[in-house]
């Protein structure tokens, strides 16, 4: 079975309409790494899924310092949210969106497009329960990272990193890690140095 159609299918179970439909309207893409999968300024046509390797989703601010928004990736420690890279906003509202997403090893993804998604849902009920379900997994994950920036502290967001997702610290590059909450590597370095004394 094709990778996201088996991901869904734990979920909530397809019958053999929903899957046929899902098999013909499903595209396979890889990128090497360093390739954009999404470039800041396009439209996000297409959720897509994460079958293999990592990518994260970024920002430039004005004075056009890299602030890492997500990472992606697909194993046991993954996410709902980490297994789909997409920017949420610009595939519903049909906008440009501001964010980019660069393959960081070779990935390997399912998509599918968003008039592909539309269709389907009119036509299977399960189809879109299943989208409803995304919707409201992606809107908590947005506000989520957005509060954290917000409200918390860098040491903080560090605490927290390392409570909830402590395996990222080995599945990305420490400059990512500082990008991922916000500050320099130079503070990352000082924020772990001093916790290990602690």
């Amino acid at each position: 079975m094709n990778p996201f159609i088996d991901f869904l299918d734990r979920h909530l179970p397809l019958g053999e309409a929903e899957i046929a439909a899902l098999e013909v309207r499903l595209e396979s893409r890889s990128y090497r790494a360093g390739e954009k999968i999404l470039h800041q300024g396009s439209v996000c046509r297409h959720i897509a899924y994460m079958v293999s390797g990592k990518a994260r989703a970024f920002f430039m601010d004005h004075d056009g310092q890299e602030f890492t928004w997500s990472f992606h990736f697909n194993d046991e420690d993954a996410r709902f949210e980490n297994q789909f890279l997409l920017d949420y906003h610009s595939f519903l509202s049909r906008s440009p969106t501001f964010l980019t997403i660069e393959a960081i090893d070779d990935v390997e993804l399912v998509q599918l497009s968003y008039e592909d998604q539309q269709h389907l849902m009119a036509a299977f009920p399960k189809i879109a329960a299943l989208n409803g379900r995304m919707t409201e997994i992606a809107y908590q994950s947005a506000h989520r990272r957005a509060f954290s920036l917000l409200t918390m502290n860098a040491r903080d967001r560090y605490m927290q990193l390392l409570s909830e997702e402590p395996h990222m610290l080995q599945k990305f590059r420490h400059y990512l890690i500082a990008s991922y909450l916000g500050i320099a590597p130079q503070s990352l370095s000082r924020l772990r140095n001093g916790i290990s004394r602690a």
